[in-house]
């Protein structure tokens, strides 16, 4: 799109040319013309807006698919492991990525592609909850211990500082009744990923986009099953 200043000098020379031609032929007026110019200006920045949201909203529902086809991979996962979900340990190079690298399949991507700005050595920019393994073996615990999995997030969007990671470490931030600071769980979640908001993957499969107002409510919930199983 040409820039307003280059608009305006082509007028300048339309309306030059046309008060040199024949008086039968209509005129515009220099203010007609600009008046003109302006509008397509306006109208043309509406468009981008709308290109641009067009393109979040694009981005944001193949997050939420390829965090469905995860929540689809950890049910297969614990209906074929005794009903634990995967383990996550540095010191036994166990990650939940390998755990359900064959159901997930060589075509799933899990890099979200709203997030920008991530090395390329990062393959995934999701995150695992670690109160969903044990503190002492990074054995993920029985599915039963669940008391709401459609509460409970296994997945969320990560910090682009947190490079080495494939899941977080909410457990020794909790207070005492269960409950994170906000400021906290975003030191290591990407809250705005999507804009305003950032997808969750919850155990029971399904995902949601939450605003940064709702992730805080769901943290200081009375009964905060939000990170706590």
């Amino acid at each position: 799109m040409e820039s307003p200043a280059l608009l305006q000098r082509e007028c300048e020379v339309l309306y030059y040319f046309m008060k040199t031609q024949s008086t039968a032929l209509p005129a515009f007026t220099l203010v007609e013309l600009l008046t003109v110019v302006t509008i397509i200006t306006i109208l043309s920045t509406f468009g981008l807006a709308a290109t641009r949201g067009a393109t979040e909203k694009t981005r944001t529902t193949r997050c939420l698919n390829y965090l469905r086809q995860v929540g689809t991979a950890i049910q297969m996962f614990t209906g074929e492991s005794g009903g634990r979900l995967p383990s996550v340990d540095h010191g036994q190079q166990v990650s939940w990525t390998n755990s359900l690298g064959s159901y997930l399949g060589t075509n799933f991507i899990g890099r979200c592609p709203a997030l920008q700005g991530y090395p390329e050595m990062i393959k995934v920019t999701y995150g695992w909850n670690d109160m969903l393994v044990a503190s002492d073996t990074g054995e993920g615990i029985p599915m039963a211990r669940v008391s709401q999995p459609s509460t409970t997030i296994v997945l969320a969007e990560k910090q682009s500082g947190g490079i080495t990671l494939d899941h977080f470490h909410f457990r020794a931030p909790l207070e005492s009744r269960g409950r994170i600071s906000m400021a906290a769980f975003q030191s290591e979640v990407n809250t705005t990923a999507h804009g305003s908001k950032a997808n969750y993957l919850f155990i029971d499969g399904h995902a949601e986009s939450l605003s940064s107002n709702e992730t805080r409510i769901r943290l200081a919930s009375t009964n905060p099953r939000f990170l706590v199983p």
